[in-house]
């Protein structure tokens, strides 16, 4: 791969001028990556830190409670938001570097000139005789002399283009470019510390559920709002240092040395650079530039290496998210001291368990629940927001062609989630890149999933939490009401009101209270006692008939009796088994309604009487304590269940509509997707699309 040995695992990665072509035995397969698919340095610098950080928990055998210690966001970002140390012996140095741009020291070049007289100052030794041998530059003769048009003069000039004021110029150039990246990531860690510190729209608007999440991450990581003033200040030095150096561009020195005048990384120590002040400061802020090492040249074979690295971290960052997502949602490992170097575990919330496993290879992440359509996590490390519109809606349709049938998919890649990262795109495709995959399908067919994440985004874990509560939630309210057989129990329908008949099968509608409790061990107690009285009865009878053998009528009677018996035990047995299937059928459809009263914001727990309410083959639960709303609601048009969340209170219905509205405002507190129809809010059927163009049919 790219002129360098490749084996089964490998990423398909580009080289640095964005072709990449793979070999194998005499098959030759290449291409180019679009430029626009290339992250960011910081992106790529963050993913790689984070992603390194998990992969070394793993690899030494930490288990969940070791891996959940690993920050998802941008390790260092409080020191990051300092001032570095270059930077402030720019700031100390600057004034130096300010004075040999405006007043530069320069070698004297003499050259001798034939010019008019009018111009000329000096002369040279050989003028006269130049002048004397040259007739075409006389003005007129006299009796005595000449009188010259033009002459040899000597015009010295100033040589500005030496080492050392190349070095100068040189430095302003890489001084500017590395200020406008310190300026572009400090931009960034403030934008994010706002967030933090409830300073913006993100935060400030979203529900309090939200907050508290995003404010207890950021408290495991550091103090925000103190980030926040040490990153405005250093903004504001970065923001004069970058005013006043490229102001340098203007300067005399900057326009006289050549652009294409460079100077090697490896500074060469001249008399100029070492005796004079304002010099040998510029030397200085040159070997400290060039221990940033920003700008050498990458080998081929290193560069392969670090876009695979790049890769192998993004997995490892996914992976986090997926992890942290699934403890935000309550789930615990069965087995906490389980080493996850295995590379897979079982989690389990109530009733609900989900195995996670993910490949060493290509790095996806399958989650299996019970009930529920296996979910497929794919890690993509590419900047699909940055394509434009053709090429996104070639990557969409490839990836819906290869969705595979029964499981459901979403791709996860490294992207910033505000809206200028999608303002360049059509709105229905900025839309589809923060879809899950439920929300992703048209018409009946099944669509890819797409999230944005990133170590930046302080919303990352956010939308994986509502991706994975979709996986583990939906299904179980969309399982109500839990069907069971129905056994021969003639006062179930009459007695207890939390079950409902229909047919050969029984519904459990809610959790029975303590007065309604049925106690299916005790019946299949009493039915196996019945069962081995008849057997009992039955051996008796048997031996009666080896005593009365050949007795006539005796015999017929014992015969007929036993036949009885037989039939009995038959019935018996069968009602035995139908009762201990209905126990274990009846415990497990109690343990999926109790879960139903589990509040999915709060955790606490309803009222099985005064907050939970049967509405058929739907139900509805409201906690007494925050006031959420959980459960289903038939579809006007196709009349399946939708699942859905609701909040207490209506300010986000406000912005209900906007791109990523639902991230900034409910984060992972949403099933199905809501929308406001007038003063009605209404949710989008996950089945047919109802609703997805703004209108819901009654």
């Amino acid at each position: 791969m790219n002129s360098l040995p490749a084996c089964d695992g490998m990423f398909v990665v580009p080289e640095s001028g964005g072709r990449w072509h793979l070999l194998r035995a005499a098959e030759r397969v290449d291409g180019t990556f679009a430029r626009a698919q290339m992250l960011d340095p910081l992106d790529i610098a963050s993913i790689r830190t984070v992603g390194r950080s998990l992969g070394e928990v793993v690899a030494e055998g930490g288990t969940w409670l070791d891996v959940l210690d690993v920050s998802p966001l941008v390790p260092g970002m409080s020191n990051r938001a300092e001032f570095q140390r270059f930077e402030q012996l720019l700031k100390e140095n600057v004034g130096h570097l300010e004075e040999v741009c405006r007043r530069p020291r320069t070698h004297l070049r003499v050259e001798v000139e034939r010019m008019a007289v009018s111009r000329a100052r000096r002369f040279p030794a050989q003028a006269a005789n130049y002048l004397a041998a040259h007739t075409e530059d006389w003005e007129r003769p006299t009796l005595r002399s000449v009188v010259p048009k033009r002459i040899l003069a000597t015009v010295s000039e100033d040589q500005f283009d030496i080492y050392e004021n190349r070095v100068a110029v040189r430095l302003v150039d890489h001084v500017v470019v590395y200020l406008h990246r310190r300026v572009h990531e400090v931009t960034r860690l403030l934008r994010v510390f706002g967030e933090a510190t409830g300073n913006h729209d993100a935060a400030a608007g979203g529900s309090h559920w939200r907050q508290r999440r995003i404010y207890k991450l950021w408290g495991e990581t550091l103090d925000a709002s103190e980030a926040k003033r040490k990153a405005e200040r250093t903004l504001g030095q970065l923001r004069h240092l970058l005013f006043t150096i490229s102001g340098l561009k203007d300067s005399v020195l900057y326009r006289e040395v050549p652009r294409r005048a460079t100077v090697g990384t490896t500074l060469t120590m001249t008399n100029i650079l070492s005796d004079d002040a304002h010099y040998r400061s510029v030397a200085e802020l040159w070997l400290e530039w060039a221990r940033l090492g920003q700008e050498q040249a990458v080998r081929p074979r290193a560069y392969f290496e670090e876009m695979q690295d790049l890769c192998r971290s993004f997995d490892s960052f996914v992976l986090l998210l997926t992890l942290r997502a699934l403890d935000q949602l309550g789930f615990e490992p069965t087995d906490l001291e389980r080493s996850l170097s295995d590379r897979e575990v079982e989690v389990r919330h109530g009733s609900r368990v989900v195995r996670l496993s993910w490949a060493t290879t290509t790095g996806a992440i399958s989650l299996h629940g019970e009930g529920a359509e296996p979910l497929r996590i794919v890690p993509l490390c590419s900047s699909l927001a940055a394509l434009d519109d053709e090429q996104l809606r070639g990557v969409l349709a490839d990836a819906d062609a290869h969705t595979s049938t029964g499981t459901t998919t979403v791709i996860l890649y490294p992207s910033p989630s505000d809206a200028a990262a999608f303002e360049h795109l059509a709105p229905e495709l900025a839309v589809r890149l923060r879809s899950l995959a439920h929300e992703a399908g048209r018409e009946g067919r099944r669509g890819v999933g797409f999230l944005p994440m990133s170590p930046w985004d302080i919303g990352s874990v956010e939308r994986m939490t509502r991706q994975l509560r979709w996986v583990t939630t939906a299904p179980t309210y969309l399982a109500y009401p839990p069907t069971i057989a129905r056994p021969e129990l003639s006062e179930i329908s009459r007695e207890y009101t939390w079950l409902a008949v229909a047919g050969e099968t029984v519904q459990v509608l809610r959790p029975p209270l303590d007065s309604e409790s049925l106690d299916p061990g005790r019946l299949v107690s009493e039915a196996s006692v019945r069962l081995e009285q008849l057997k009992k009865e039955r051996e008796a009878v048997s031996l009666q008939g080896r005593e009365a053998v050949r007795e006539g009528e005796r015999t017929r009677n014992i015969n007929a009796r036993k036949k009885e018996l037989h039939a009995d035990i038959t019935d018996a047995e069968k009602r035995l088994k139908a009762l201990q299937r209905f126990e274990l059928d009846l415990a497990q459809a109690l343990k999926v309604v109790g879960d139903l009263l589990s509040c999915p914001t709060c955790n606490r727990r309803a009222d099985a009487r005064r907050d939970f309410k049967p509405m058929g083959q739907h139900f509805s639960c409201t906690c007494s304590d925050c006031s959420t709303t959980w459960g289903t609601i038939a579809c006007g048009r196709c009349s399946r269940s939708i699942p859905l969340l609701r909040l207490h209170g209506t300010a986000w219905t406000t912005m209900a509509g906007e791109p990523g509205w639902i991230d900034r405002m409910l984060g992972a507190d949403v099933l199905a997707v809501p929308l406001v129809v007038g003063t009605e809010i209404g949710f989008v059927c996950p089945s047919c699309g109802n609703g997805r163009g703004g209108a819901v049919d009654p």
